[in-house]
């Protein structure tokens, strides 16, 4: 018999996956608050159960999408889909989370002779990416599904290294979007032509692919609408908070969030990360709301 595949979370990540995965010819199964968010998983090919829990105890492969640590802790724990799964079941976590939850879950998992297996992704030039924590046996029951969803998806270590990887990624993204961003302000006040400096760097020893999608973006001024920006801030909370318990030294990331939260709070929610050019810009957000103090996220 094989493998049935539960997926909890339908939104801007987990609504993608469910087409590739049935057509890949997996059982799939999904559940999502939103009742829309369902009827478009369904219409794809997903069994929609209207409950996560009946979802929990039909599958041998439970999938989370989900926003953030809470709302993982949420489903998982307080919501009972943990408790519903049955003995020798496997969950994966391709939700961005805070490596310390995650290792409780793994023992919370354990408790209850579920395996955990974390696996954060993102977006990268080619699709989806994932990079996993986990025994090697768990990670291999995962792998189907992970061979579906992605393009590639790399066995980082043991239990939580899938989270400090994509934490490591979204720290490196986050800091080099605000680099681009603080010389296209430098740049703007003084007086070059923006829209020369695409071509011009690219000929030069800066040059890279972010720099080759961001600065356009950034030059232009289109944010988007997927609200990326609002998530990406909250991985470098996850990041200073982890820094913090690990004690690494993490100050562009720190200066960094302060800057996210700031054009956050007098701009667009649904921003993706190239606005945080408005904080540099003379006549953004920065001109219009003074940066406070940035305080570590606890």
């Amino acid at each position: 018999m094989s493998a049935r595949y539960g997926l909890v979370g339908l939104g801007n990540v987990g609504g993608g996956l469910v087409a590739p995965a049935v057509t890949a010819g997996l059982d799939v199964h999904v559940h999502d608050l939103d009742a829309a968010a369902r009827e478009r998983a369904g219409a794809a090919g997903g069994h929609v159960h209207d409950h996560v829990l009946s979802l929990a105890e039909s599958v041998d492969v439970l999938v989370l999408s989900l926003p953030n640590a809470d709302v993982v802790d949420a489903v998982l724990l307080q919501g009972g889909a943990l408790d519903a799964m049955a003995p020798g079941s496997v969950c994966v976590d391709m939700s961005t989370n805070l490596p310390a939850r995650t290792l409780a879950l793994v023992e919370q998992g354990r408790q209850r002779e579920v395996a955990v297996v974390d696996a954060p992704v993102t977006y990268g030039p080619e699709g989806l990416v994932s990079f996993l924590g986990g025994a090697e046996d768990d990670v291999a029951r995962a792998q189907p599904w992970l061979d579906a969803v992605t393009v590639r998806s790399f066995h980082m270590g043991p239990h939580g290294h899938g989270q400090y990887v994509k934490l490591v990624q979204n720290m490196l993204n986050g800091v080099i979007m605000g680099v681009i961003g603080e010389a296209l302000g430098f740049a703007e006040h003084a007086g070059v032509d923006l829209a020369l400096l695409p071509e011009a760097l690219s000929w030069t020893g800066s040059r890279s692919g972010m720099l080759e999608r961001v600065l356009p973006a950034m030059t232009e001024r289109r944010y988007g609408t997927v609200g990326t920006m609002a998530l990406h801030s909250k991985d470098m909370g996850y990041v200073l908070q982890t820094a913090a318990e690990l004690g690494a030294r993490t100050p562009f990331t720190a200066a960094l969030r302060g800057v996210f939260e700031d054009v956050l709070a007098a701009g667009d929610p649904r921003w993706t990360q190239t606005a945080l050019v408005e904080w540099y810009l003379s006549d953004g957000v920065a001109a219009q709301q003074p940066t406070g103090t940035e305080e570590v996220p606890r």
